[in-house]
C-alpha cells in the first residue's frame, strides 16, 4: 500500500504542474481618455460645474471579463482579458475626463462630488448596448440626460447610436475601440451642451 502511494503521488504532481504550465496570466485593461494635448482653451465665460452620475450598463456587462460578440446571437467571455475596474466606473471616469477637456474650463466631477463644487447640472448616462467583435465593429446604444440636482424634468434628453471599427483582431483592438467610441460620445455631448441655451454659464 505504501509503495502504491509513492507511485501515485509523483503522477499527481506531474499532472498538477502541467495544468499550471498551461494557464495564462490575467491581463487587465483600462480605457483611455482624451490626450492632454487635445484639451481646449478655457471659455471666457465664468465656469460652472457638471456632475456625471453613475453610469448604468446592461447586466451582461457587469462582470470583470471582457465581453465580445461571437456570433449573431452569442456573446463570449474572456477569462484572460479583464477590466481593471468595473466597466461602468471606467466609462464614468473617461466621460468625466473627456468632458472636462472639451467644455473649456468647466469643472466636471463624478458623483458624489457635485455637492462639494455646487454643480448646477447633472449628466445621467444609460448604456443599452456596448457590443463589439475583434476585427469587426463596436456598437454603442445609449441615452443621456442633463438634469438639475433638485430633480424635475430633463433639460436635455438624447439617444445615441454609434459604431466604431475595431482595427485588429485582438482584445487590445477591442479595448481601444471602446476608448474611441467614448471619445465620440463625449464630443457629441459637449457639442450639445455648448450649443444649448439650457446649458449656460448663468444658471437660474
Amino acid at each position: 500500500m505504501r509503495r502504491s502511494t509513492y507511485l501515485v503521488l509523483p503522477l499527481v504532481l506531474v499532472a498538477f504542474t502541467g495544468c499550471l504550465k498551461r494557464s495564462h496570466p490575467v491581463v487587465l485593461h483600462t480605457l483611455r481618455p482624451l490626450l492632454l494635448e487635445e484639451h481646449k482653451a478655457a471659455s471666457p465665460a465664468p465656469p460652472l460645474a457638471l456632475e456625471v452620475m453613475p453610469v448604468q450598463i446592461p447586466d451582461m456587462l457587469q462582470r470583470p471579463q471582457i465581453v465580445s460578440v461571437q456570433g449573431p446571437e452569442r456573446l463570449g467571455l474572456s477569462e484572460i482579458h479583464r477590466w481593471g475596474n468595473p466597466l461602468e466606473k471606467e466609462i464614468q471616469r473617461v466621460v468625466v475626463e473627456n468632458l472636462e477637456a472639451l467644455l473649456g474650463g468647466d469643472t466636471v466631477v463624478a458623483y458624489p462630488l457635485g455637492e462639494r463644487v455646487k454643480a448646477p447640472y447633472r449628466l445621467s448616462l444609460e448604456v443599452q448596448a456596448l457590443n463589439g467583435q475583434p476585427g469587426g465593429m463596436l456598437r454603442l446604444d445609449a441615452t443621456w440626460m442633463l438634469i438639475r440636482p433638485a430633480g424635475g424634468p430633463a433639460i436635455l434628453l438624447r439617444r445615441v447610436h454609434l459604431q466604431e471599427p475595431v482595427q485588429d483582431s485582438g482584445t487590445d483592438g477591442l479595448v481601444a475601440a471602446h476608448s474611441r467610441i467614448l471619445e465620440t460620445l463625449s464630443r457629441g455631448i459637449a457639442a450639445e451642451l455648448k450649443g444649448s441655451p439650457a446649458y449656460n454659464h448663468s444658471p437660474n
